[in-house]
């Protein structure tokens, strides 16, 4: 009974321990530095000389990721080539799904003659080895891997227990990586398609306390005196559509801009907001404005404003030739001769 307790005592100690490294293996940015935080953490729980770590495509069960500590380069492409086919201890990790060791394939005499120790362990001077599973889901997905040369003791029922643990940890691990790469994947092509939008689009974080602005919100904005602030305003009035005149720094006319405002269904804290700008300045009369197509009247307000063909075409996603073709056609309609005369009519 006693050696029960004492037992239950030591797995109780070890997990304990274990379990304390969780948290720096979850923080990891990227699987890179999860590799190198596991392995300068299980060094000091499971003393080995080499270690490994493997991680399974699910559905193809090819390696999608693996490192190893300790061992050549040259090794891993045999052992992949040669061994792990073979590995008895791999085999009974995968059965168990627990950690093994040679001592559970084998007593040490009848080991060192088994195929794989005499063809490729002894001559890197692996004389126990120690493999546990990854399971997610109920998958095999991976496995870590211990290697200890004769000078070293064999691994035992303590170091399988902790080999154990140390593999649960590095699952959950991967696992919250995985999360994360996932969600900046994601975020990153949200920010693209918004940066790549004409339209004016505002992302606010409330949670995160981030705010995203793509190219055409950004120029609409920064071009206003307090026009951050007044958008601020809008968001906090919840109303779903608010007009709001922000002036140009210097001399210009006011510009009236809608903002429309709504948070993510599936997630509140997150408001889009989408910016139209009217300017204020005098329009083309409805009787004249009749007279031209939409992509018409479009040119003639921007000539009248001041823009140029360049400026026009990259605002309407034209040609600069395709530009002079309508000038020439609004021209013809409206019975004027030059950009001054069309401006001109803006004002009667």
């Amino acid at each position: 009974m006693g050696d029960d307790i004492d037992v239950g005592d030591a797995m109780v100690a070890d997990e304990e321990r274990l379990s304390s490294g969780l948290a720096v293996l979850v923080t990891a940015r990227g699987l890179d530095e999860l590799q190198d935080r596991y392995f300068e953490w299980v060094a000091r729980h499971v003393p080995s000389f080499a270690f490994g770590v493997y991680l399974f495509d699910p559905r193809t069960g090819e390696t999608r990721a693996s490192e190893v500590r300790g061992l050549s380069r040259f090794y891993v492409h045999r052992y992949e080539r040669f061994g792990r086919a073979v590995d008895p201890v791999l085999r009974g990790a995968v059965a168990a799904r627990r950690a093994f060791d040679d001592s559970l394939v084998a007593p040490a005499d009848q080991w060192r003659q088994a195929p794989i120790v005499r063809e490729l362990f002894r001559h890197y001077d692996m004389a126990h080895v120690m493999c546990a599973p990854l399971v997610s889901g109920g998958e095999i997905v991976g496995t870590v891997n211990f290697a200890r040369n004769g000078g070293e003791p064999a691994f035992d029922q303590g170091d399988r227990r902790r080999a154990t643990v140390a593999a649960m940890m590095f699952q959950a691990a991967v696992a919250a990586t995985d999360l994360v790469t996932a969600i900046d994947a994601e975020r990153a092509a949200w920010w693209g398609a918004l940066e790549a939008s004409g339209q004016a689009i505002v992302v606010t974080d409330l949670e995160r306390a981030e705010r995203h602005a793509n190219r055409p919100a950004r120029a609409l904005l920064d071009a206003a005196d307090d026009a951050w602030s007044v958008l601020d305003a809008a968001i906090d009035g919840g109303e779903a559509t608010r007009r709001l005149t922000v002036r140009p720094a210097g001399s210009g006319a006011p510009t009236e801009v809608s903002v429309t405002s709504a948070p993510l269904p599936e997630r509140p804290s997150v408001i889009v907001s989408i910016l139209a700008a009217e300017s204020s300045a005098p329009g083309l009369p409805p009787a004249l404005r009749r007279l031209l197509t939409g992509r018409e009247a479009a040119i003639a307000e921007l000539v009248a404003a001041g823009r140029r063909d360049q400026e026009i075409a990259a605002r309407l996603h034209i040609s600069p030739n395709t530009v002079k073709h309508h000038l020439k056609s609004i021209y013809a309609k409206l019975d004027v001769h030059s950009r001054v005369e069309l401006a001109g009519l803006f004002l009667r």
